[in-house]
């Protein structure tokens, strides 16, 4: 019967990750969704987003957007498709 030091040492290599990238490329996208007064101030929230989201870009960002009024204001929708998550995970820095 073998003994728990003897499994690890076992399978001493092959614990290990196969690559060393820090990102997968899985979380490319990033959506926004959130409520304002007045139309105005979701267009500038908007404008100001796109222009985070351009900084960050190495390919072009695919941004979706939308401003509905509803019962309580305006909800801005925003969805920004970068080429990899590198680019994605900056622009989310960018908004802190």
């Amino acid at each position: 019967m073998k003994t728990f030091s003897d499994e690890a040492d076992c399978c001493r290599g092959s614990c290990r990750t196969k690559t060393t990238a820090m990102f997968d490329n899985e979380d490319t996208s990033l959506e926004i969704i959130q409520v304002y007064s007045t139309e105005q101030e979701a267009r500038e929230v908007l404008e100001q987003l796109m222009k985070k989201a351009h900084s960050v870009e190495n390919e072009p960002c695919e941004i979706e957007s939308q401003i509905l009024e509803i019962e309580n204001g305006f909800e801005l929708y925003a969805k920004f498709n970068f080429s990899c998550q590198a680019e994605s995970v900056l622009f989310q820095l960018a908004l802190r």
